[in-house]
Formats: C-alpha cells, structure tokens, sequence
C-alpha cells in the first residue's frame, strides 16, 4: 500500500503545473481614475485591462500621475504595458465592486501584483488597496 502511495505522489510530482512555480515579480499600488479611462488619443476604453494598461502609461509614459500612482518594476517598457490586458486576462478576475468603480469613473485604489517564471510575466491580479 506504502508503493502505491509513494508512486502516486511521484507522478503527482511529475505532472505538477507551471503555475507552481510561478512567483511574485514585483507589486505597485495605483488610484484608476478617470484619467485612465481614455487611451492616448482621447477614445474611451472598454476593458478593465485596457484602463490597466492605460494607467501605467499615464504614469511612465505621459507624467500624468494621480495622487495615489505608485511605481512598478516593470512597466516602464512599452512591449510589457501592450500586455497587460493579457495579464490580467490570465489572473484572476478583480472584486466585481472595484471593477464596476473603476469603469464607471468613481475610481478605485489597487493593488497590483505581477506574477511570473523564468524571469518572464504571466500574470496579474488586482486587489483592493488599502489606503
């Protein structure tokens, strides 16, 4: 019986996910207002990771910085930002409340943290910020 046990927790071991070894990359705490509901060229975002994404270009790219923007590790490069819809696609959903005050322009403050392997982003969750 001990066998069958211990050649279980070998294969179970085996066939372990990637996420597993997943690890915090990096985390930042950031106010989505209304200034991160419109892209660059004035048009209204639809997306939750679009207005994400927006932020993070308001604050690396443009200077336009809420009160509460906080710095990231990462976010400063362009190709990383495109990808943050993705991200956030591929964690976990943010707190329907948060989401339905960022989108309607009420704003929220968030907390971000980036996941990842290998030196590599797979994924961001986005919590309630304490403030």
């Amino acid at each position: 019986m001990f066998r069958i046990f211990a050649a279980l927790a070998c294969v179970v071991g085996l066939n372990a996910s990637p996420a597993q070894a997943q690890q915090v990359m990096g985390e930042y705490l950031t106010w989505l207002g209304p200034r991160d509901l419109v892209n660059s060229s004035g048009t209204p975002l639809t997306t939750f990771g679009a207005v994400l994404a927006q932020d993070r270009a308001n604050f690396h790219r443009f200077g336009k910085r809420d009160d509460y923007d906080g710095n990231d590790p990462f976010f400063h490069r362009r190709d990383l930002r495109a990808n943050l819809p993705a991200y956030y696609r591929a964690g976990q959903p943010v707190a329907r409340y948060i989401f339905e005050d960022v989108m309607s322009g009420r704003g929220h403050y968030v907390f971000v943290r980036i996941f990842g392997s290998g030196g590599r982003i797979t994924h961001v969750n986005v919590y309630e910020g304490a403030g």
